[in-house]
C-alpha cells in the first residue's frame, strides 16, 4: 500500500446502491462477515464538518452553509490532512460528482488510494429518487437528467451532485488510481461475484488479508441481503431515511416499467441513449 495515501471512496449518484455497498464493506472489514447496522457509521460522508474542522478561516454564506467556493477549494487539502491522520486505510462515502470546480477536482491521485463506483438504470433510480425524497416523477427526472448544480448540504456542508450522467463520466474518466466499477443490477441478479470481486480489489490495494471462502462469503451474502436490512431498519431505524419513507424500499431491478409513463421512459432514454449504451441498459 503507499503509505501517504489512506482513503477509498465508495462513490455513486443518489439511490444507487451506496448503501448497500458500505454494508457489505462494513460487513468484511469490521465483524468478519457479520453485518451490524451500526458499523454505518464508521463509513461517513466525506462532505461533513468534520473532515475540515482543522482548516482554517471557513468561510459562510447567507444560509449559514459553509461557502462552496470555499469547499471546493480546500477539498484536496482536507484529504491531505486525512491521509496524515490516519494510520490505516478509511473509507468515505460520497455523492460528489468528480468534477472541476474553480479548477479544484474533489479529489484525485495525489490523495486517494482507490475508489468503488456504483451504477445503477437512471430510470430506476429516478423512481427510487422520486419515493425517497416523496416527490412526482417529473421532478427527479429534471434532477437527474438537468440540474448540473445539483447540493445536497449535511452539518452545513455542500456536495455537488450534478446530474446522473456528470456523474458517472466524472468517475469513470478517473483512470489514475485503482477502481473496481459495480452495476446495482449486478449486485441484484449475482451478489456472490459482486462480494468476490470487493473482496479481491481490496486485498490487491491495501493489506486486508480477507479470506473469500464459502463460509465468509455465506455469512457476508446473508447479513447484508436485502430483506435483512429492511428488517434491521423497521428495528432500530435509520438516520438516512426521509420522514414517513423506508430507505430500504424495494430494491428491485426494472421497477420503472411499472411507474414511468412511455413519455417519461422515452425522454430518459433519449437524453442518455449514448451513456445507457455503452453501460447495456439500451439495446
Amino acid at each position: 500500500m503507499t503509505n501517504n495515501k489512506k482513503i477509498i471512496f465508495l462513490a455513486s449518484y443518489p439511490k444507487s446502491g451506496n448503501t448497500w455497498l458500505r454494508s457489505i464493506i462494513s460487513s468484511l472489514i469490521y465483524n468478519q462477515g457479520n453485518f451490524h447496522f451500526e458499523d454505518l457509521k464508521k463509513i461517513i460522508l466525506f462532505s461533513q464538518m468534520a473532515n475540515f474542522k482543522n482548516i482554517d478561516n471557513p468561510k459562510f454564506n447567507s444560509q449559514g452553509n459553509i461557502d462552496f467556493n470555499w469547499i471546493s477549494d480546500n477539498w484536496i487539502r482536507a484529504q491531505k490532512n486525512i491521509n496524515k491522520q490516519k494510520k490505516n486505510v478509511v473509507f468515505y462515502k460520497t455523492h460528489s460528482v468528480r468534477g472541476i470546480v474553480n479548477n479544484n477536482f474533489f479529489t484525485d491521485e495525489s490523495v486517494c488510494l482507490a475508489f468503488i463506483y456504483v451504477i445503477r438504470d437512471p430510470r430506476d433510480v429516478i423512481v427510487s429518487l422520486s419515493k425517497h425524497m416523496g416527490e412526482n416523477i417529473s421532478d427527479s427526472i429534471q434532477k437527474v437528467l438537468y440540474e448540473k448544480n445539483r447540493m445536497t448540504s449535511f452539518q452545513k456542508v455542500n456536495e455537488l451532485i450534478s446530474t446522473w450522467k456528470n456523474n458517472i463520466d466524472s468517475w469513470m474518466n478517473f483512470k489514475t488510481v485503482p477502481r473496481l466499477i459495480i452495476k446495482y443490477e449486478d449486485m441484484v441478479n449475482d451478489i456472490d461475484s459482486c462480494i468476490l470481486s470487493i473482496i479481491n480489489f481490496l486485498n490487491s490495494i491495501a493489506n486486508f488479508n480477507l479470506k473469500a471462502d464459502n463460509n465468509l462469503l455465506k455469512s457476508v451474502k446473508e447479513s447484508t441481503s436485502f430483506n435483512k436490512l429492511q428488517s434491521l431498519e423497521k428495528q432500530f431505524q435509520f438516520s438516512e431515511a426521509t420522514i414517513n419513507t423506508k430507505f430500504f424500499r424495494k430494491g428491485v431491478v426494472g421497477e420503472w416499467r411499472q411507474i414511468l409513463s412511455q413519455k417519461q421512459a422515452k425522454q430518459i432514454e433519449e437524453e442518455l441513449r449514448i451513456p445507457m449504451k455503452e453501460l447495456n441498459y439500451l439495446k
